[in-house]
């Protein structure tokens, strides 16, 4: 059944609509410290400290031993929380009763002592990204879409801004009805820039290019029967792509985000350098996209025999 992730954003640029959502900023941020415990905060009151630690001791028990972006509940959680947006206190119903009786539970706290100062951040992104959006999106939209042969998400992407997003600082969730979700860290330092270009287009490619189906998926697997891949092949192809066309739409001597990261490293590095090699020529518009992924795989082949 498909569903319509409807609050009114903060601002709207090209495909994307940006979203400083409480209610979703308040779950990042307890599984954040309920994975990684800060410092006990001495401004709260006995109460209220006493109210925070339950809340974490709920996240450690029954959430953080979930990834955030391949855990499917954890894909409900984020999804019926940007749904409830603008709502001022959770309806406690439904299977994550327990979560949203949580999240009640402290909602006055982050309130009062978190929320602001996470919420300038988030909209002090978005402030910044907005003017690099407008002026590229009609440019990567077309690129991304010519060298990928799919067509960009037909509703806007939702882009929802949040202290902190998961391990990797950004992911992406496609829905089955082609809506597409982003949760993007607002603090993490390689998101900052020019990075938040690419990385905007990096998630939102996701929506383009799925992992088991899609042009590039099916020809990755015709080409490579028999051939061992990572299986995360198609992920390099997005690093590289985005990183590549936000490099050339700059026309700075801007780093992308997977160079600066060092993650073309072991069987990645194979694979980047083919793609260095052959992607470029489709990207290029000298190579098919058929003809670059069978050269890209017969030319791994070559390196794992010899």
């Amino acid at each position: 059944m498909s569903r319509t992730l409807h609050a009114a954003p903060v601002a709207q640029a090209g495909p994307f609509e940006f979203h400083s959502d409480f209610w979703l900023n308040l779950h990042h941020f307890l599984y954040e410290q309920a994975l990684h415990p800060a410092k006990p905060r001495t401004d709260l009151t006995a109460s209220d400290k006493a109210a925070w630690d339950n809340a974490l001791a709920f996240y450690r028990r029954f959430l953080t031993p979930h990834d955030l972006l391949l855990d499917p509940h954890m894909q409900s959680i984020d999804t019926e929380l940007a749904e409830d947006e603008s709502l001022p206190k959770l309806v406690v119903n439904g299977p994550d009763a327990n979560v949203w009786d949580t999240l009640n539970s402290v909602a006055a706290i982050y309130r009062a002592r978190w929320w602001p100062a996470h919420d300038q951040t988030n909209r002090a992104f978005i402030a910044a990204a907005v003017p690099l959006v407008q002026h590229y999106a009609p440019l990567l939209t077309k690129q991304l879409s010519t060298v990928y042969e799919a067509a960009w998400p037909k509703d806007p992407v939702r882009v929802d801004l949040a202290e902190y997003a998961n391990w990797a600082g950004a992911y992406t969730y496609t829905y089955g009805w082609g809506k597409v979700h982003e949760i993007m860290s607002s603090t993490n330092a390689s998101y900052q820039g020019n990075a938040a270009l690419e990385m905007l287009f990096h998630e939102a490619s996701h929506g383009m290019v799925p992992t088991d189906s899609g042009r590039l998926a099916t020809q990755l697997a015709t080409a490579g029967k028999g051939v061992s891949m990572p299986k995360d092949v198609v992920h390099i192809f997005i690093f590289y792509t985005a990183g590549e066309l936000t490099r050339r739409d700059l026309a700075t001597n801007y780093l992308p985000y997977a160079d600066s990261k060092h993650l073309y490293q072991d069987d990645w590095a194979r694979w980047h350098n083919s793609i260095e090699v052959y992607w470029k020529q489709h990207i290029d518009g000298t190579l098919s996209l058929n003809d670059a992924v069978d050269k890209i795989v017969a030319d791994t082949r070559r390196k794992v025999v010899h």
